[in-house]
């Protein structure tokens, strides 16, 4: 049987950077091929290229045998689809003019909304969403659900090729697991599905075939079977220790340095974002914020750093009230925040390494004298943070978002590093990086909880919460549905559930 999908000899560049070189992929019909590889092995330029938003310098692309002409255009023409891991979705729309956006069907020249609904109740009917109403507001949905719409958007389209670009990042175990059921039932009518996860457990689970990239090259192919987690992680990174670092000295916590009583927020439109959450981070303890994304992790750390304004409760630090203190001065008394989003709030993307890595002190020290900053001092400061932090690619002149998301994470851990905070938020700090800077992120944590600093881990990684916590705290509708002290004898089912808003054992204040 010829593949649906015959990518040849692939090759795109960049100016003088290389993304894929002499490329080779196919995709059966009716199978998942797992697309794997660190931060910077070209899988997302690959399959840009398949989805018509790049052209190839080189080589060719084929569907059903026939050449592909390039263009999303083209590519939708054919039957390539995308589900990006960030939702293409306008929250204020409905589910309906959501999916046919672009795309709408017409009769005498009016959109057809009637013919349209009718497709897509089917469609949310096959993928048990019976009970939503094609008008429903897609922000009414959670967060399974609406990955579930960027599904059916596709299949509306006509798509028989799904490209799932890390589809289980924002899921819980048990979202997850209705997914791969939902992939399962695909490749059962046929279709064919490309994907791509850091998380390698999944990829063994669902792939019948594995591609593994390496620098722009393909340097590992595997079918079902000949190969475990460890094997894969090895060929994408080229050496043999692979594992990613653990805690490994739970418990021990000291003093509280902060405790948060009783916090609400309500938001501008009237709804409680955080309702009632108590708790205390420890000195040298890794306290981990878990909940599936949008369960009022955003709005706490906002409170916590000061951008929110609490509508009620209050916050210490290391003895002191800091519940009306702005932002700078929370930063001044030991607040440090590893944004989870550095290309928005973390950085100054057009800005030089040394701008980020001084941000907040520019004006003192030793980098600025009588109002005037000092070149020299900024220059000498880059460098060592560049040496201690292994920040690769800099340049004089060159902005930040010109870095690989690693090195730009880097920057960010650096900048709050240094700077000795009492309380260490970490949001998402790992997302989207790969096994080699995931670890370096983690060795730094950890190494900061030995220090005594203590640290808020809020992460929608559930494999990372359980591998780095020293305790967890549940989130579910911006309340605490459960707390988990004894990390090593809890199983991701359990905490899954209180992810979904099932209570556990240990619900309620700290």
């Amino acid at each position: 049987m010829d593949p649906i999908v015959q990518m040849e000899s692939i090759t795109k560049r960049f100016g003088a950077l290389t993304a894929n070189e002499g490329i080779d992929f196919t995709l059966n019909q009716g199978e998942t091929h797992a697309l794997v590889g660190e931060n910077g092995a070209g899988k997302t330029t690959l399959m840009r290229i398949l989805y018509g938003q790049y052209a190839p310098d080189e080589g060719r692309i084929l569907i059903d045998a026939q050449p592909c002409a390039y263009g999303v255009a083209g590519a939708l023409k054919r039957g390539i689809g995308m589900v990006h891991q960030n939702f293409m979705q306008i929250d204020r729309m409905s589910i309906t003019e959501n999916i046919i956006l672009g795309h709408a069907p017409a009769a005498a020249g009016f959109v057809d909304y009637r013919a349209a609904r009718a497709k897509i109740r089917a469609l949310l009917t096959r993928f048990g969403m019976q009970k939503v109403s094609p008008d429903a507001p897609i922000d009414s949905l959670c967060v399974g659900e609406r990955q579930k719409i960027e599904i059916i958007k596709a299949l509306y389209l006509g798509a028989r090729v799904l490209i799932l670009d890390e589809p289980t990042a924002v899921l819980t175990p048990q979202e997850s697991d209705e997914l791969f059921a939902i992939i399962d039932e695909l490749k059962k009518d046929g279709a064919s599905i490309v994907f791509i996860s850091h998380k390698l457990r999944e990829v063994i689970r669902v792939a019948d075939r594995i591609t593994v990239m390496r620098r722009g090259r393909v340097v590992a192919r595997f079918d079902r079977g000949e190969a475990d987690e460890t094997d894969v992680a090895r060929a994408m990174i080229g050496r043999q220790d692979v594992g990613l670092i653990q805690n490994g000295e739970r418990g021990g916590a000291g003093e509280p340095v902060c405790v948060c009583k009783n916090l609400w927020y309500i938001d501008g439109s009237g709804i409680a974002r955080v309702r009632g959450l108590s708790f205390e981070a420890r000195a040298g303890e890794i306290l981990g914020i878990g909940g599936v994304e949008g369960n009022g992790q955003t709005e706490l750390i906002n409170l916590l750093i000061g951008m929110y304004r609490l509508s009620g409760g209050s916050i210490t630090l290391g003895g002191e009230d800091i519940t009306r203190l702005p932002i700078r001065q929370r930063r001044a008394k030991g607040v440090g925040y590893i944004s989870e989003d550095r290309m928005t709030t973390g950085l100054a993307l057009l800005a030089g390494a040394g701008e980020n890595l001084i941000c907040g002190a520019a004006g003192q020290p030793p980098f600025s004298k009588h109002g005037i900053l000092h070149g020299k001092a900024v220059a000498e400061y880059t460098e060592r943070m560049a040496e201690a932090f292994d920040i690769r690619g800099l340049a004089p002149g060159k902005p930040v978002r010109a870095l690989s998301g690693g090195n730009m994470q880097k920057i960010v851990l650096a900048r709050e590093i240094s700077r000795s905070p009492r309380l260490l938020i970490a949001a998402q700090p790992t997302r989207g990086l790969d096994i080699g800077a995931i670890n370096f992120v983690r060795e730094h944590l950890l190494e900061q909880k030995r220090r005594g600093t203590a640290i808020l881990l809020v992460s929608a990684d559930l494999e990372e919460l359980m591998s780095l916590s020293d305790r967890m705290l549940i989130l579910y509708e911006g309340a605490c549905s459960g707390i988990v002290t004894d990390i090593p004898a809890a199983t991701e089912a359990e905490i899954g559930l209180m992810m979904g808003g099932a209570a556990g054992a240990r619900k309620g204040e700290d």
